[in-house]
Order: C-alpha cells, then sequence, then structure tokens
C-alpha cells in the first residue's frame, strides 16, 4: 500500500551504483528522499542520528479512514502524518496550532472538519477520538487528504507502531549516497529509496 504512495508521485528507476535501483520522484515537502520499508520506533531515532541527517520522520499515508463528527461523517478518507520538522512540512497552517499529542487532529481546510470539533477516526477494527486544534492548507502530493495525525496517532490508526515509509532531509545533497550507506548499516540492508528530483547529479 505505501509502496503505491511513491508510485503515485510517478518515481521512475534507473541503474544505481549499488547494483539495484535508483528512483527519482517529486517528493512533497522538502524531503529529499524518502525510505520504504519496515522501520521500528528505534531505528527511526538512529537513522535520525546519522552524521548526514537534518530531519527523519514517519510519514505514514493511511487511505480508507473513517471520520465521523456530530454533523457529518466521511468514508474513504485520507489521512496523513503530521510531521513535526518544519523542512519536512507539507502545508503552511491557516488556523490554530499544529497537533502535539496523539489524540490532536490538523484539518485540512475545506475538507469538512472544524477547529475545534471533536472527531473520531476508524480504519479496519482500530479507532481513534480526538480533536481538531488546526487547520493546514491542503497539503502536497495528496491534496484531496481530510486530516493530519501525529506519528503516534497514526500508529494507532494503523494497529502498531512500525513505520512503512520515512521522510527524510538531508543536512547537505551531496550526501544523499553516504545517508543511503549509514541506513544500510543501521538497518542491516539497503532499503528501497526513492530520490527527490532534485538530487538528480548528487547520487
Amino acid at each position: 500500500m505505501l509502496g503505491c504512495a511513491v508510485a503515485s508521485v510517478g518515481a521512475f528507476i534507473v541503474l544505481d551504483h549499488f547494483g539495484g535501483g535508483e528512483r527519482f520522484a517529486d517528493l512533497p515537502g522538502g524531503a529529499d528522499l524518502r525510505l520504504v520499508g519496515h522501520f521500528t520506533p528505534q531505528q527511526v531515532v538512529r537513522l535520525g542520528a546519522l552524521p548526514e541527517a537534518a530531519a527523519v520522520e514517519c510519514d505514514t499515508t493511511l487511505y480508507d479512514v473513517g471520520v465521523t463528527t456530530a454533523r457529518t461523517s466521511l468514508t474513504r478518507s485520507t489521512v496523513l502524518t503530521a510531521l513535526r520538522s518544519p523542512g519536512l512540512q507539507r502545508a503552511a497552517l491557516v488556523e490554530g496550532r499544529t497537533p502535539v499529542a496523539d489524540t490532536e487532529i490538523l484539518a485540512v481546510d475545506g475538507r469538512g472538519l472544524r477547529l475545534g470539533e471533536r472527531v473520531t477516526l476508524t480504519r479496519g477494527n482500530h479507532a481513534l477520538a480526538g480533536t481538531v486544534v488546526g487547520v493546514s492548507a491542503r497539503p502536497a502530493g495528496q491534496p484531496d487528504a481530510v486530516a493530519l495525525l501525529p506519528a503516534g496517532g497514526m500508529a494507532r490508526l494503523d494497529g502498531g507502531p512500525a513505520c512503512g515509509e520515512l521522510a527524510v532531509q538531508l543536512k547537505r545533497r551531496s550526501e544523499a549516497t553516504a545517508f543511503q550507506r549509514g541506513a544500510k548499516g543501521v538497518l542491516g540492508s539497503a532499503p528501497t529509496v526513492t530520490y527527490d528530483e532534485s538530487l538528480r547529479g548528487h547520487v
């Protein structure tokens, strides 16, 4: 499912330095690259501590989420991770504040949710009740998303703490290959990597 999200931004494959595949795409926000795999919270912390990394965050996209308020009920909605790092933001804050607690929700402007509203999100057998604390502009790459949740809230709605996709901002674009090598050391194998189009010539 998360692999489909990468494909949806138009990635394509060319031969890389390690004999595998390099993917390039127009990544949303300020992400320099994205990793796809199965990442524990501890691995996310270790990847963020690599010297080449400016920011590493779980960036999950959940589809087919039910969204219910006292006024309305939406089905098959898209919910994104509300990223903390300024350099990875997909959309500007329009009203209120960014969410901090797992049950705080950032609504997408014009998609049906209001500031201060109580909302119940459901996906499969998992549910999360929360409050809208802020409103954002429509996020790059997923303009039809209804809401954004902190990573902890996304994990609860997805049914587990592991993350399937990471957004990475590098300190310097020239360090993309070095970061990839470091990530392989942390993870024990080379993750699937998608580079932003701006990194062509740097990897």
